[in-house]
């Protein structure tokens, strides 16, 4: 296997844009432009981070984890509940992404597991948040 396969194993990009677009995770965000790797308004939004993860195989399939973050605003909108309901909403739409035909040049996502249940972390600032994490099975 060539060295570059593995870099070319990173989902991020992919669940970024399938969140992004994805018509049911809009809806419940309000709108379009509130995906992506920084949290920064519009808010309500969605933050998506790879995190240090156990992929001690390193071999033809790798499984990173991609931590999934709901923010609402510093005035406490649109409310736990709410935030809670967009983290599941989002993580419903990844569960589809194994179904889906790669993107050319990009990985094949075979599967993708809850690596830690969603809960209830607001940011140091009192910023409310929601967070979740999955574990996206891909290979180049």
């Amino acid at each position: 296997m060539p060295v570059d396969d593995l870099a070319r194993a990173d989902p991020l990009p992919r669940v970024l844009s399938w969140l992004a677009a994805h018509p049911a995770v809009t809806a419940e965000l309000g709108g379009a432009g509130r995906v992506g790797a920084v949290n920064e308004p519009p808010y309500p939004r969605l933050r998506l981070l790879d995190v240090a993860a156990d992929d001690r195989g390193l071999r033809w399939l790798v499984a990173p984890e991609i931590q999934v973050e709901a923010y609402g605003d510093l005035d406490g909108s649109p409310g736990k509940a709410a935030l809670r309901r967009i983290l599941y909403v989002a993580l419903g739409a990844l569960q589809e992404l194994p179904d889906q035909a790669p993107t050319p040049g990009g990985p094949t996502i075979t599967g993708v597991v809850s690596s830690r249940g969603g809960g209830w972390v607001p940011e140091p600032s009192g910023q409310p948040s929601y967070v979740a994490a999955v574990r996206v099975y891909t290979h180049p």
